[in-house]
């Protein structure tokens, strides 16, 4: 139940994650009206939003434990 649970937050997440990844491109100097494979910044375009998808996906499994008292 709990890799659903992931699985599903991720999805969720998956959006914002993507505008987040947009946003560092546009911060860290990229240019919006290129469209060349040669001037792509890899960490900011695949690197942020995977790492958002990670951690909504860890966060998801994590959410759902009862802890025994």
């Amino acid at each position: 139940m709990g890799v659903l649970r992931g699985l599903t937050l991720s999805m969720v997440a998956l959006l914002p994650a993507l505008f987040l990844g947009l946003l560092a491109y546009l911060i860290m100097g990229g240019s919006s009206d290129t469209t060349e494979w040669d001037t792509w910044m890899y960490i900011p375009c695949y690197g942020v939003p995977l790492f958002c998808l990670f951690v909504a996906f860890i966060f998801g499994m994590r959410s759902g434990r009862v802890e025994d008292q």
